[in-house]
């Protein structure tokens, strides 16, 4: 992949992130509009999740803007974990405020004092929308996310999933509240903010790993194993080692060869393996090659 195709992909992700800062923007808007109609702790709860995830699109937008730079003396293997740190931020963020929402309705719930919800249908009304603007822009983001293999975009998408499913259990309530219970208006508050500590725990999790140098799934190891073995001249290979950055990959591996082979042709498999690497999984970024002699090939010369 050339320094074009980083930077196009690059323009790509960033304008994803560009229209999540959009539709927040819009979203949190109208939420404080209905939220100082109504008096919902509910959409308080929903318009405090907005509120966040236009932060976290904010750390998104910076993140993969900082993680495209090209890599330089402070950061030979490169800036892509900047996209993990952004995601990382992002899930404090999501904790901060359902603790916060957990504490209101807690304390609602517990007191048995409930504010008084007016214009409830202007509050469904408005959560519908949301709805349908959370399920077309985190379907938009989920298919940027896995194309571009980026951790901001993968988080902003499950900002807006949870949004949905937040602004779906706050239709719920305000019925209830219709209807005459008004403790459903914190219960689903409630349910919106464990909602989002969940997946908080989900994105934390990712971000945890990829710092840990947790080896990627198992499935891409087995890959990158099938394109090793397979190149001409590779007699065998061990210490696969294979850790993320990012929506990028680091391959470390050790290649035996013929010993009868010269240092020069031993290179150059080295370069045709790393070559063959990047070529055929376009998330590989770099490949650094070990070359040893084949050991059996020693054994049988001196029996």
């Amino acid at each position: 992949m050339t320094w074009n195709d980083v930077s196009l992909h690059g323009g790509k992700k960033l304008r994803a992130a560009s229209y999540s800062l959009a539709v927040n923007a819009f979203l949190i808007l109208v939420k404080l509009f209905v939220v100082y109609v109504t008096g919902s702790l509910a959409l308080l709860a929903e318009l405090l999740h907005s509120g966040f995830d236009f932060l976290a699109s904010v750390f998104a937008y910076i993140g993969i803007k900082k993680a495209e730079e090209p890599a330089d003396h402070s950061h030979p293997y490169g800036h892509e974990k900047f996209e993990n740190l952004s995601s990382l931020a992002q899930t404090v963020l999501i904790v901060l405020t359902s603790l916060f929402v957990v504490y209101e309705a807690g304390s609602r719930i517990l007191s048995q004092q409930h504010t008084v919800i007016e214009s409830t249908e202007l509050g469904i009304g408005v959560m519908v929308l949301t709805i349908v603007i959370d399920y077309i822009l985190s379907r938009y983001l989920h298919r940027a996310s896995s194309e571009y293999g980026s951790a901001a975009l993968e988080a902003d998408a499950y900002h807006f999933s949870t949004d949905l499913w937040g602004a779906v259990s706050v239709i719920v309530g305000l019925g209830f509240v219709m209807l005459g219970y008004p403790v459903f208006d914190s219960l689903a508050a409630l349910f919106v903010a464990l909602l989002m500590l969940w997946v908080s725990y989900r994105l934390g999790m990712k971000s945890f790993h990829v710092f840990m140098d947790t080896s990627p799934p198992v499935e891409v190891i087995t890959a990158i194993e099938e394109i090793v073995s397979a190149t001409k001249g590779v007699e065998s290979y061990h210490k696969l080692r294979v850790r993320q950055a990012g929506s990028k990959l680091l391959v470390d591996v050790h290649i035996q060869v013929s010993p009868k082979m010269s240092v020069e042709e031993g290179h150059y498999i080295a370069h045709v393996v790393r070559s063959e690497l990047i070529k055929k999984k376009p998330d590989v970024k770099e490949v650094t090659v070990h070359v040893e002699p084949k050991v059996q090939s020693f054994k049988k010369k001196l029996s």
